[in-house]
């Protein structure tokens, strides 16, 4: 009897052992939850197409992002954004930018606001005080619609735009830790459109039939962003922590 018990007792440390290591593992190798917020330049890689039709913006605009990293398992994350593109939309019509004036007047930037929104994958690879976080995933945007209609002569005109695309978007982010809490990023997110926008002009002519043009326009929603932020970690486990010096 005391010759199995002496048998025993090594093994079963053994095995506690091993189950230990095996559990820092898994705690070293989780993920904290990151946010990050970051601010910078948005610079329009997909041109005006039509712009006589939808418009046109700015080559470059202000962006502003915030993004959440929720973490699955090892190394990986699911992250939702929430972006802000600041622009002016130009087109022919006077009366269209006009209102747009008077708009900016009583709420200063009202009008240039564009939101987005958009859910993906993220991989996180850690080196010491660096992370490098590549992305990717898909959202939706708008740049604004509209829908108008006049009359004369007998005739009914009626312009629809839809500036709303799904989009696909791939990027990264480069961070330095500052500390356990806090990271400075750098951010570089591209932006690519999964459908056309649509512009319909209707005539219609009593007794007849209407008549229909459509145009459509991949410019919207094809941009380019970099830029700076910080980015927290919150709930990181203790064994994960870095030294800094």
């Amino acid at each position: 009897m005391v010759f199995l018990i002496i048998s025993i007792l090594p093994i079963t440390a053994q095995e506690t052992n091993q189950t230990s290591k095996e559990k820092q593992k898994v705690e070293s190798s989780r993920l904290p939850f990151m946010m990050s917020f970051s601010i910078g330049s948005n610079f329009n890689t997909g041109g005006s197409d039509y712009a006589e039709w939808f418009g046109s913006r700015a080559d470059v605009a202000t962006q502003f992002d915030w993004r959440m990293n929720v973490p699955l398992f090892r190394h990986w994350c699911a992250y939702l954004d929430l972006g802000v593109s600041f622009f002016n939309i130009q087109t022919d019509n006077s009366g269209e930018n006009i209102a747009g004036a008077v708009i900016d007047k009583l709420f200063p930037g009202l009008s240039k606001i564009k939101p987005s929104l958009s859910t993906g994958i993220t991989y996180v690879v850690e080196k010491r005080k660096w992370q490098i976080m590549p992305r990717a995933g898909i959202g939706w945007t708008s740049a604004g619609n509209s829908n108008k209609t006049k009359s004369a002569d007998g005739k009914v005109y009626q312009l629809e735009i839809n500036r709303s695309p799904m989009f696909f978007n791939t990027g990264a982010s480069i961070g330095y830790r500052t500390s356990n809490l806090c990271s400075f990023i750098l951010d570089i997110n591209y932006r690519c459109p999964l459908q056309s926008c649509k512009a319909t002009y209707t005539t219609t002519l009593q007794d007849l039939p209407p008549v229909t043009e459509v145009m459509k326009s991949r410019s919207w929603a094809n941009d380019l962003s970099v830029s700076l932020g910080i980015q927290l970690q919150l709930g990181k486990n203790n064994k994960n922590k870095i030294k800094l010096k």
